[in-house]
């Protein structure tokens, strides 16, 4: 206590008993807590290595040691919970030895200097949102309480009805929506530190709240994130399905990957006509989220008692006037269609049954999906007018941009570079470019590989590009000094710090085999660590005399 209290704290405390002198569970609480009175530390870790006869076995393993007590004269709490853990069965003296190891302890003011960053709306949406519509804020989080959590974001999900629900609140507002979010401290049994959670946090870094109260919004519940080891439902169900999408690309990509049986694109496409032909026996249901004149032409189409749910508007969410539309009433009228409004909060109850059919469907491949990741939280605003103008789906699946490990160092500048010189944003996906490259990538760990063919695409100044090029003539199992490459480029040994720099800023690691260019001295240096630098060219040296 005293070593901790002093400064040089959050160290592993351990309160070892001598085989010979057992120590009970209330001695143990009572060390406990006099070292508690004693600490001026938030957070610290315990271990108490403990003695029990057998005997006392069978009470250990019921023990949840829980006590929460005052701190100093903030009144701060710390929550201890034990778990038991039998680490051998090593007989000594009659008595055998068990580890009470503590979980993590968590104070309210261990998070006391985290700021969440949030996105408040202060302006109404007029046509296509911007970002001067938003302000990003700082704020202070509030101390835990018991049955609440902090989470940290790592997926928040961008969706049309965003656009359409901000209207209904009083501004300034926080915006509205989903996420997929880490436990950093819990005070929560049910929500561990390190799982995941999904829950409608709105667009913000960090959270504070109590999962087993349903958020203010009611978009959706707080629950776990399952252990996860694709589009249409009624696929998966056996249904005849036709579609209509905004691209030709997206029409082909229904129909050949998640197999609807007809698919058009609704911009060159009569919708009477294409419905004729993909669906001689007419509509029995129809999930609009588009609404506009197409809802109106599908409708007219419909068999009698056929249902519609409504579940959006897309097509008019950002016109500045409602449009003007064909009037569906007769439709609905004369063939008796049943039209209902669809919203996820209804279904609350049968949330847990949904993910786990979802689940089901995902497994056995007859649910598919796709998702466009945007990197980076200041691109909230784009990411969310993207699936407003339907770049939902968009690739150059014809080069390779990138190869890079994943704790290399200048990873996110070559993927802040690609985006700005491509305005484009990432897709996590499979294409034939990634499944060629992943093909030779395995033979070249193999040493079946001294050469890629997959096409990539540089993004660099043009002296930067040079350098790139002249690097893949660099034989396989063979290295060069920066001093002697600038030479072959027609440079002094000067440029040595600029080829150095060039390497450094290299996208294609391994494909542009920056690793094979050294120091006269040493190896040199290596974006991703010089031991995998090493470990690259004896894996060459190794195969560099098989065919």
């Amino acid at each position: 206590a005293t070593m901790l209290r002093s400064g040089r704290g959050k160290q592993l405390v351990a309160l070892v008993t001598d085989n010979a002198e057992r120590m009970s569970i209330q001695t143990a609480m009572t060390l406990i807590k006099k070292i508690g009175q004693l600490l001026r530390q938030t957070t610290i870790f315990l271990s108490i290595v403990l003695s029990f006869d057998i005997s006392e076995l069978a009470v250990g393993f019921k023990v949840a040691i829980k006590c929460n007590y005052k701190m100093n004269k903030n009144f701060h709490f710390i929550f201890i919970k034990f778990i038991v853990y039998v680490i051998s069965n090593i007989k000594m003296s009659g008595l055998y030895s068990l580890i009470l190891v503590s979980r993590r302890l968590y104070s309210s003011t261990s998070h006391h200097h985290i700021k969440a960053q949030k996105y408040v709306l202060t302006k109404y949406f007029q046509g296509e949102p911007k970002k001067s519509d938003f302000k990003i804020i700082e704020e202070e989080l509030p101390e835990l309480k018991n049955g609440e959590i902090l989470t940290q974001a790592e997926f928040l999900s961008v969706d049309p009805y965003m656009r359409a629900y901000m209207i209904g609140y009083k501004l300034p507002t926080d915006m509205i929506g989903g996420q997929v979010a880490k436990v950093i401290a819990s005070r929560n049994d049910k929500f561990s530190v390190g799982s995941h959670v999904c829950g409608a946090f709105g667009w913000r870094t960090h959270t504070v709240c109590n999962p087993d109260k349903l958020n203010e919004a009611g978009l959706m519940p707080t629950v776990l994130v399952p252990d996860i080891t694709p589009h249409p439902v009624s696929l998966a169900l056996g249904c005849r399905v036709i579609g209509f999408a905004g691209s030709d690309d997206k029409c082909n990509y229904l129909e050949k990957e998640l197999g609807f049986d007809r698919v058009y694109n609704y911009k060159t496409t009569d919708i009477r006509t294409a419905l004729k032909d993909g669906a001689p026996k007419r509509v029995d249901c129809y999930f609009d989220n588009v609404g506009g004149e197409i809802s109106t032409t599908i409708m007219s189409y419909m068999n009698k008692y056929g249902r519609v749910a409504v579940c959006g508007s897309i097509s008019s969410y950002n016109d500045l006037k409602p449009p003007k539309v064909s009037i569906v009433q007769p439709a609905i009228v004369f063939k008796e269609l049943k039209v209902e409004g669809f919203l996820v909060n209804r279904w609350f109850g049968r949330w847990n049954e949904g993910v786990e059919a979802n689940r089901k469907w995902l497994n056995d491949g007859s649910l598919k999906y796709q998702e466009k990741v945007y990197n980076g939280f200041e691109n909230m605003v784009d990411a969310l007018n993207g699936i407003l103008r339907g770049e939902n789906i968009a690739a150059d699946d014809e080069y390779l941009y990138a190869v890079c490990f994943e704790d290399t160092k200048n990873m996110d500048k070559i993927f802040k570079n690609i985006a700005e010189s491509s305005s484009c944003n990432f897709v996590h996906e499979q294409n034939k470019t990634l499944k060629q490259f992943h093909s030779e990538l395995t033979d070249y760990f193999n040493g079946k590989l001294k050469k890629f063919l997959t096409p990539i695409k540089t993004t660099g100044s043009e002296f930067q590009k040079e350098v790139w090029n002249k690097l893949v003539e660099q034989p396989y199992g063979s290295t060069q000094s920066y001093a002697d490459l600038a030479k072959s480029l027609g440079r002094s040994s000067s440029h040595s710090r600029a080829i150095g720099a060039a390497c450094g800023a290299n996208a294609h690691l391994i494909v542009v085999p920056c690793h094979r260019i050294v120091a006269s001295a040493h190896k040199g240096g290596f974006s991703c660590g010089i031991d995998r630098k090493e470990w690259l060219l004896n894996h060459e040296k190794k195969y560099s005399s098989t065919k």
